[in-house]
């Protein structure tokens, strides 16, 4: 069962108390959910469900595009920068069990393509981004794409931040460990992405090695991802193993924990498991598997920030479990396979 969350006593000044105490509770459940399984569903963050409907709109306008359209922005070689478009399968998911295998890079690389992830996707970021720039369609391609997007990216860093509010004071933390927990997001450095699964026919099921979005964790702060009515994605509960449904929720996004917020905190919070996966061929609807779209927005911190554990969470118990790393080193390191270079654009 994945927790649903209500945020409002942060954001709805009709229902702010004189005192603190719904923040208090809201921000303790908002701990409680992602102590445990690492997810949650969060609704009254700000945003409505026609804002979302609206993002998802843009998002479907912008892949509903010919494909020669949408190579006019399209992803450099390599995982850095992560901007632009990428086509069907040219890019890959993968667990952080294989970038830790022991094995030549070159020969891992090879084999997670085996099967491709049935996907494009189009990645945007700050436009004060010094270290990765966006790319964009140009305007006639799709008036007013670039302006809505934008905005989009700007509200969303606001939304990110009255979540990290809720997680301080549910944690407790003291203004200084407050402070430390603020370094975590940066309005330059976080990643909206707009994703489509295209519809899959069920003879392509049989015929082709493909995947959806193979279980991973993501390398941020946190994630929050809006998904439209069909949904897909699947977390998975750190204490029994088992993957379960985030069904969509009227004017929810999905918070997920990422490496950085589980380093920062010791493992209090755990990186959040998650994928899309695909049906068995016995169970795939004989008319196939339809089209979805999502938005997940990842929350980091500066690409030059050093990532350390904080004191609150180390005692003599529980020493420190991580070293401290800068968040570009890091990032680079588990995205070393995200992109074979010979294969862009």
């Amino acid at each position: 069962m994945i927790a649903t969350i209500d945020l409002s006593s942060f954001t709805d000044d009709s229902k702010r108390p004189h005192d603190d105490s719904e923040q208090v509770q809201a921000g303790r459940a908002l701990v409680a959910a992602l102590h445990t399984q690492g997810f949650a569903q969060v609704i009254g963050h700000g945003l409505s469900q026609v804002e979302i409907d609206q993002a998802l709109n843009w998002t479907k306008m912008l892949f509903d595009l010919p494909y020669e359209d949408k190579m006019k922005a399209p992803h450099p070689p390599g995982s850095i920068p992560h901007r632009g478009y990428s086509g069907i399968g040219k890019e890959k998911v993968y667990s952080h069990d294989d970038v830790t295998a022991d094995e030549d890079e070159s020969d891992v690389g090879k084999s997670l393509r085996k099967i491709s992830d049935f996907k494009e996707s189009y990645e945007i970021g700050s436009e004060c981004d010094p270290v990765q720039q966006n790319i964009w369609l140009p305007e006639d391609a799709l008036p007013n794409f670039r302006s809505y997007m934008t905005d989009l990216y700007i509200k969303l860093c606001a939304v990110s931040k009255i979540v990290l509010r809720a997680i301080s004071i549910g944690l407790g933390l003291d203004s200084t460990a407050s402070a430390a927990l603020t370094e975590l997001i940066s309005d330059h450095h976080c990643q909206l992405r707009l994703l489509h699964y295209p519809a899959i026919s069920k003879e392509k099921l049989e015929n082709e090695m493909i995947a959806r979005l193979p279980a991973h964790h993501d390398w941020g702060t946190f994630t929050m991802l809006f998904q439209d009515s069909r949904g897909g994605l699947e977390l998975q509960d750190p204490a029994t193993q088992c993957f379960h449904r985030a069904e969509p929720k009227e004017g929810a996004f999905v918070i997920n924990i990422g490496d950085m917020l589980q380093r920062f905190t010791n493992d209090y919070f755990i990186s959040a498991v998650h994928r899309v996966s695909l049906p068995d061929l016995d169970n795939a609807p004989s008319s196939g598997i339809p089209a979805r779209y999502s938005i997940p927005f990842f929350v980091c911190p500066d690409f030059s920030y050093t990532v350390s554990t904080h004191p609150k969470f180390i005692s003599g118990e529980t020493p420190a479990k991580y070293d401290p790393v800068k968040f570009d080193e890091y990032g680079v390191m588990v995205s070393k396979y995200q992109y074979q270079v010979e294969e862009l654009p």
